[in-house]
């Protein structure tokens, strides 16, 4: 999901851009772990 979203590129013209990039790197990967676990559960969404 990171790279079909392009968020593999890290191109950060300031700190407050690098800080978002990590952010919303750490947000999907979040999303898809939980999902992953909800899966693993037998939560279906």
């Amino acid at each position: 999901m990171v790279r079909s979203l392009g968020l593999h590129r890290i191109e950060a013209r300031s700190f407050w851009g690098l800080a978002a990039r990590v952010n919303l790197i750490l947000l999907v990967h979040n999303l898809v772990r939980s999902r992953v676990l909800l899966r693993m559960a037998g939560v279906e969404l």
